[in-house]
């Protein structure tokens, strides 16, 4: 039988930050898309507190999204096949 080793304070860390750097990037490219503009431009002319903002929405947006697409992919009990 093989042994679960503990997942370490220090990987864990290192998990959540790449997912969290995942995250923004992802709402960089999104706020990118909807914008219009570049990231430099996005990061060099647009006010912080307004890029911070539009990121933190495209974040709540995409796992408003990720919650709505599990929901979907849940199979209801009533409609799965007995015979499997």
């Amino acid at each position: 039988m093989r042994r679960v080793r503990p997942i370490s304070e220090n990987n864990m860390k290192q998990r959540v930050g790449a997912r969290w750097r995942t995250e923004v990037q992802e709402a960089m490219c999104s706020v990118q898309r909807r914008s219009g503009w570049s990231r430099d431009d996005l990061v060099n002319r647009v006010p912080r507190e307004q890029l911070v903002a539009a990121l933190a929405e495209a974040i709540w947006s995409q796992r408003a999204a990720h919650v709505r697409l599990c929901e979907a992919l849940v199979t209801l009990p009533e409609l799965v096949d007995e015979s499997m």
